[in-house]
């Protein structure tokens, strides 16, 4: 993967079916990069519901949470079978809980906040003042072989879930972003390097309303790991498994332009985006 430079044509259009993405490679057409995701947004229904505790949870949600997943289970939920995977607990009443989950295998810093309801429906969201690209679960994907992408988010889910004893499927997760409700699409575009420099060039469409560009990065190694884009640093990390994320402006990558991405360093580098399909 050394001398890997993969060029993405974010050609996106929508079509009866839904969203037709496009993706050419070069250069190393038998190494092809990670297959990227792309979530349509949709509100979870009962952030809609006129009853009373339903507008109180929905008003304490709106106001402090960004990204956001959820899944409604096929059965009720036990709460008291789920309480023990919180490691604190904001709000709790007969019918839901509120407050922060560990994600596995990361620190306290990585929690994620969580509402449990006993109707069966699970939302996992991190703060309005995190960037979008928080939620990539890079030790998963390390671990599963770099053949599966997934979020802190799903993952977090997945663990109430399994003590709640009711099946999941990451299959039926349904991503949000409360700070954008305009928004209807979620992309995640993953790559990783190997120490050399590794690179991709990507377009985003101008047709498109942007709410929000970020990056993620992690440090799998020892050594240092850098983010780079158009040849000016983003970002550096040093020391074992260090992760950092943060947003780019409408500025350092504007749409209907190509815009190189370098990592350095043993890594995981990620791009996010937040749109609108007209």
């Amino acid at each position: 993967m050394s001398a890997k430079n993969v060029l993405r044509y974010l050609l996106i259009a929508v079509v009866a079916v839904g969203l037709l993405l496009a993706l050419g490679l070069m250069h190393r057409p038998a190494t092809p990069a990670e297959a990227d995701h792309i979530f349509r947004l949709q509100a979870p229904p009962f952030a809609r519901a006129a009853s009373a505790e339903a507008i109180e949870v929905a008003s304490v949600i709106e106001n402090e949470a960004g990204i956001s997943a959820w899944f409604q289970a096929s059965s009720s939920i036990n709460l008291n079978s789920v309480r023990g995977v919180f490691r604190t607990i904001e709000t709790e009443t007969a019918n839901y809980i509120i407050g922060s989950v560990p994600v596995p295998n990361y620190t306290e810093a990585w929690d994620v906040h969580v509402y449990v309801h006993k109707d069966g429906w699970i939302l996992a969201y991190y703060l309005a003042a995190d960037p979008v690209g928080k939620i990539y679960d890079w030790k998963a994907y390390h671990n599963s072989g770099r053949t599966t992408l997934s979020t802190k988010l799903e993952n977090v889910i997945a663990v109430v879930a399994n003590a709640a004893g009711v099946p999941f499927s990451s299959a039926n997760v349904t991503y949000y972003d409360f700070r954008y409700p305009n928004a209807t699409h979620l992309m995640l575009i993953a790559e990783w390097g190997d120490w050399d420099r590794d690179s991709f060039q990507v377009r985003l469409p101008g047709s498109f309303a942007y709410y929000e560009r970020s990056w993620s990065l992690a440090n799998t190694g020892g050594g240092s790991t850098y983010y780079w884009l158009n040849g000016v640093q983003i970002k550096y990390i040093s020391g074992v498994w260090q992760m950092a994320h943060g947003t780019f402006s409408a500025t350092q990558l504007p749409p209907d332009q190509y815009h190189t991405i370098e990592v350095t360093g043993s890594s995981y580098a990620g791009l996010t985006l937040v749109y609108r399909v007209p």
